[in-house]
């Protein structure tokens, strides 16, 4: 099947979720909801006719006042690409794949797409910049407490952690977790979440998860009134980094894909023959930007804010002088 087949369109996908729900009957304006929530905005506007008229023949109107679906299906799922079953394959070989599926359930998986090739390969990607103490992935205790860690973001469970401190003592902690954050400069999953400190106020907290040396599920009724958007809310600085992009050895791609977790406009200078482009950055992400923007060496040049550009030259400058002296020895 085609990649660009109308079956992976928007509008399959309405209709299909349409005809499930009117297995049981479901009313004009429930229709007119859920075409208005899952497809376009002018979309009911074309829709709503062809299937309420029977041009469509896929709903019939009953004594009820509510419409039927005709086709006696329950299932309207569409089926998979053999592209999205290679970038499955792919993510099969990923080095973190355990910490979201069990080796029973990868292996089942496995079998299941045994005449797919994978999309890629790890080896196709050389990573530069990164730390060399990423998390143990392959650690079962790693694995266990990930796992545990992941099933309380996602059920809205308290935990009690026994967690490593920077001076290598345990330490037990009872923490409402938020969400899991990775860094792919470090190599390292983190949580953030909510600690009740003694004296009961609360608190915002980030661990690293290969600190975390076990984890027990306990009840989430101490925080349930926490507002959590308070603690983990980015604030965006005033101004965003104004960046002038060159075209040669494909400068614009790699920082696309470099700063892909951040905010971003782009345009094309055509008289120039350059790039805009505009990073849209919390305070506290300035320095990691600081050093992946001179990563990109002359491809790259920082038009502002002010202080970020005496940044950018302060770190050049330091570095010449090291250079030169060197070049003196």
């Amino acid at each position: 099947m085609d990649l660009f087949s109308e079956v992976y369109g928007c509008y399959y996908t309405v209709i299909a979720r349409l005809l499930e729900k009117a297995q049981e009957g479901i009313s004009k304006g429930e229709i007119e909801t859920l075409i208005n929530s899952q497809a376009f905005c002018d979309s009911a506007f074309h829709l709503l006719p062809k299937l309420l008229s029977g041009e469509w023949n896929l709903l019939e109107k009953k004594t009820d006042g509510r419409y039927y679906a005709l086709p006696k299906l329950t299932n309207f799922k569409r089926p998979m690409t053999t592209l999205e079953k290679a970038w499955l394959k792919a993510l099969f070989l990923d080095k973190r794949i355990l910490l979201f599926v069990t080796n029973t359930e990868l292996e089942a998986l496995n079998t299941a797409l045994s005449d797919v090739e994978p999309l890629y390969y790890p080896e196709n990607f050389h990573v530069f910049d990164s730390a060399a103490d990423g998390d143990p992935y392959d650690n079962e205790e790693y694995i266990q407490n990930f796992r545990l860690v992941l099933k309380a973001c996602i059920h809205r469970q308290g935990i009690c952690i026994a967690y490593e401190n920077s001076k290598q003592k345990q330490v037990s902690r009872t923490l409402f977790p938020y969400k899991i954050t990775y860094s792919n400069r470090d190599d390292k999953f983190r949580l953030l979440g909510v600690l009740t400190a003694q004296n009961g106020e609360h608190k915002g907290i980030t661990l690293n998860l290969a600190r975390i040396r076990s984890v027990t599920l306990v009840d989430a009724l101490p925080f349930r009134n926490i507002d959590f958007m308070k603690y983990f809310t980015q604030s965006l600085n005033s101004e965003p980094i104004l960046l002038e992009i060159s075209r040669e050895r494909k400068a614009l791609e790699r920082c696309m894909l470099q700063f892909a977790s951040w905010e971003k406009q782009t345009e094309y200078d055509e008289e120039n023959d350059y790039y805009i482009c505009k990073i849209f950055y919390d305070k506290q992400d300035e320095t990691e930007l600081l050093i992946r923007i001179l990563s990109f060496g002359p491809v790259i040049k920082v038009l502002g804010p002010e202080g970020f550009l005496n940044q950018v030259k302060e770190r050049i400058r330091n570095q010449y002088q090291l250079n030169l002296g060197d070049r003196v020895i």
